[in-house]
């Protein structure tokens, strides 16, 4: 414990803007097509595997937003990786009563029951659900599209615990409980629940396409080494590729998210969110090429938040080695990125950067996943880490809906989108 007490206090620290902080609305749904509704799935006690944080915690003020902010600053530094198993740390938690909210959308057409398959989307850290619905802006809805254009698609986006509106009538604790490992047996459950129909889910689904983006696509691949089963099909984008291209941690500019807007009153110091005055440092990260301003600006007001355990559980979530190398998974897989995304692709928005990031994408494809039965890479053009959020949203929605297809395809979409 010692060790990683001087790794984290060793990183670069950042302290909270000075100016004042603005307020917004309460968070507003997503708009849904009419093939689309929200559900809750009660999942019961989840037991996981993670990192004791309390003895870190017990080096800092942890009632003092600047001390945990520069905690939990050092865990966004790319550099600091410390494998979580390499120190005798672990600890069981148990976290009772999850349900976990998603939304649901079913194919326009009736569908013989054993023709059904469903995509389990999975957000990115500091979005939620509402991510693959376009943020309510129905033309930007891929999980909407899915259901509308592949053949027998369900769609289950869903919020991770902790995060949207999955959560009990406190929130769970952001150090020990909301950890790679924990959401990990979240998703392992569901997936249980999906392909058996436990409990009257809708319908026993014989295929499963998940798909994660940034942080969720590191839980699908962490998943998959442990359950190699639980999908037949692994569509991962904005993984991160371990390079220069990393934002500066300081550029993420977040804070307390208590500290940012009514509608995180209730969250207790760990959770953290952009600051409300750092619109064009997100927007810097997360878009490039060609995008609408109102899109991103919504993006940036309607923002999830990150927790201490999340960013914390190996060094730093966003360095590359949270991914597993030589994943067990089978199927077929399909890693994709934004030519201009900062974490997996480009340094700088608006430079050609499309042939290094085919480079970092093929080695994920070849040392992450080298058991898939195909693995596909494709470079999103003009098009930064928010590519769903993009004008190529859009387009990919578009793709989706006119594309007919069997079970197990949308992994081409690396071929077709472009």
């Amino acid at each position: 414990m010692t060790c990683r007490i001087s790794l984290l206090f060793g990183a670069l620290f950042f302290a909270l803007p000075s100016t004042a902080i603005e307020k917004t609305t309460p968070r507003v749904p997503p708009l849904l097509a009419p093939n689309c509704r929200n559900v809750q799935i009660p999942l019961g006690n989840i037991t996981a595997a993670n990192i004791d944080f309390r003895g870190l915690l017990d080096e800092v003020d942890m009632h003092s937003p600047q001390e945990v902010t520069e905690i939990f600053s050092s865990c966004l530094d790319p550099h600091l990786f410390i494998d979580p198993y390499d120190y005798d740390i672990i600890q069981p938690i148990v976290e009772r009563n999850v349900t976990i909210h998603g939304i649901l959308c079913q194919p326009e057409t009736p569908v013989a029951v054993q023709n059904r398959q469903i995509h389990l989307l999975v957000h990115d850290i500091s979005y939620d659900k509402s991510m693959w619905h376009g943020l309510g802006v129905p033309e930007y809805s891929l999980a909407d599209a899915l259901a509308s254009g592949l053949s027998g698609s369900y769609t289950l986006a869903i919020d991770l615990w902790g995060h949207g509106d999955s959560h009990g009538p406190t929130y769970p604790d952001p150090w020990q409980v909301l950890q790679p490992p924990f959401h990990v047996e979240v998703l392992h459950e569901l997936a249980v629940r999906l392909r058996t129909n436990q409990k009257g889910l809708w319908s026993a689904f014989k295929n499963i396409t998940y798909v994660g983006h940034g942080f969720g696509a590191q839980l699908g691949s962490l998943l998959l080494d442990d359950h190699p089963s639980d999908a037949d099909t692994f569509v991962g984008t904005g993984f991160p590729a371990g390079s220069k291209m990393f934002p500066r941690p300081s550029e993420w500019m977040f804070v307390p998210a208590l500290s940012t807007d009514p509608k995180y009153q209730d969250q207790p110091l760990g959770y953290f969110a952009g600051a409300l005055t750092s619109f064009p440092g997100r927007r810097n990260i997360l878009y490039g090429g060609s995008y609408e301003d109102e899109l991103a600006e919504l993006d940036f007001v309607s923002q999830d938040t990150i927790t201490g355990g999340e960013a914390c559980w190996g060094g730093s979530y966003l360095a590359m080695e949270t991914v597993p190398m030589g994943s067990h998974f089978k199927g077929q897989t399909c890693i994709l990125a934004g030519e201009y995304d900062r974490v997996s692709c480009a340094d700088a928005p608006e430079t050609d950067q499309a042939p290094e990031c085919k480079d970092k994408l093929r080695a994920i494809c070849n040392v992450g996943f080298p058991n898939a039965s195909s693995c596909t890479i494709n470079v999103l053009g003009v098009t930064g880490r928010a590519w769903m959020l993009h004008n190529m949203g859009i387009k990919a929605a578009n793709i989706v809906r006119k594309h007919t297809a069997q079970p197990r395809s949308w992994g081409n979409l690396c071929s077709l989108m472009y």
